[in-house]
């Protein structure tokens, strides 16, 4: 994830892309977590 982090952030051109670039990030690494847990517990939507 850091990886995708850094690779977005060479793109931005301002201090702001780069602070939405890194939320973008972490909100993906959250989800994904989140998916993980919900298949470890067994819970279905």
């Amino acid at each position: 994830m850091l990886e995708l982090a850094l690779l977005k952030m060479k793109r931005c051109g301002t201090a702001e892309e780069c602070r939405e670039a890194v939320a973008e990030v972490l909100f993906l690494l959250k989800e994904r977590k989140l998916e993980r847990l919900k298949e470890e517990l067994g819970v279905l939507e």
